[in-house]
């Protein structure tokens, strides 16, 4: 009786051991659903120079404004989630994704095709286009062709910087923020600037020294990035900047911050 009950212990201790052994082990979670269980969305952006994007609010020191956030938080409440933005320099916001020190990327970034290779991209929430600016005194310069021969300062990692530097005939000056470019303008480091249109209309159009010139040209669309495993996150904040273009709430982002414009209808916001 009892050589018949280890036997039998036996088999039920191995049936056990081959049980856990079978069992597959529990899949982790997406970025998406670790958002949702702790409430929290976070996203890179640099705040330097940052204005009309996120920057600093000089009323209150230490609490940030612009078109992004109230962006950012309106895809957070679209989600059912708290926004948390984590500031990183703009240069450094696609490697810095993709360490995971935030979960998208939001910050004037424009879909070039280099980006497309590493990243992928939102819907787009705003239309840009290139902006010339130099200094008041500066004549006979309204086009590209114009600037050759000249220094032209621009952001680094942009759009302007491709196109700049397809013109062997411009002097390029690369910037890691925004404000170096138009600080170099100032004093006579470069004899202009080219940057997307909302940074002209804050910096260019603002300051007493410059003028922005000619047509703007070379239109592109700011969209979010995410790491390419976070389809289902893209995919969330796909719908929730759809919903925000059909129930006008993105139209009015634009509106308060001045840069609403016919161009932004041929993304759907109305």
């Amino acid at each position: 009786m009892k050589t018949l009950y280890r036997i039998l212990s036996g088999i039920t201790a191995i049936a056990l051991l081959a049980a856990c052994g079978s069992s597959e082990p529990e899949k982790p979670m997406t970025t998406f659903e670790k958002i949702q269980k702790e409430g929290v969305l976070k996203w890179g952006a640099d705040v330097i120079g940052g204005v009309p994007y996120v920057y600093e609010d000089p009323d209150n020191p230490g609490q940030y404004i612009g078109f992004e956030m109230d962006i950012a938080k309106a895809i957070a409440k679209q989600l059912g989630v708290k926004q948390e933005m984590v500031i990183r320099a703009w240069d450094s916001l696609v490697p810095e994704l993709q360490k995971g020190a935030f979960d998208m990327a939001m910050n004037g970034i424009e879909n070039t095709e280099d980006r497309a290779k590493i990243v992928q991209f939102s819907e787009p929430y705003f239309v840009y286009s290139q902006q010339i600016t130099v200094r008041k005194e500066t004549d006979g310069v309204s086009t590209l062709d114009d600037l050759k021969g000249m220094r032209v300062a621009t952001l680094s990692g942009t759009a302007a910087e491709d196109i700049l530097r397809g013109i062997p005939e411009i002097e390029v000056h690369i910037n890691p923020e925004i404000i170096y470019s138009y600080q170099e303008l100032e004093d006579g480091s470069v004899d202009a600037v080219v940057l997307d249109t909302p940074i002209a209309a804050a910096y260019g159009a603002t300051n007493p020294k410059f003028k922005n010139v000619g047509e703007t040209f070379a239109p592109g669309h700011y969209v979010i990035a995410f790491r390419d495993e976070d389809k289902g996150l893209k995919q969330a904040v796909d719908q929730a900047i759809k919903a925000m273009k059909e129930n006008g709430e993105l139209a009015r982002i634009l509106t308060k911050w001045g840069i609403m414009n016919p161009h932004q209808k041929s993304i759907g916001i109305q």
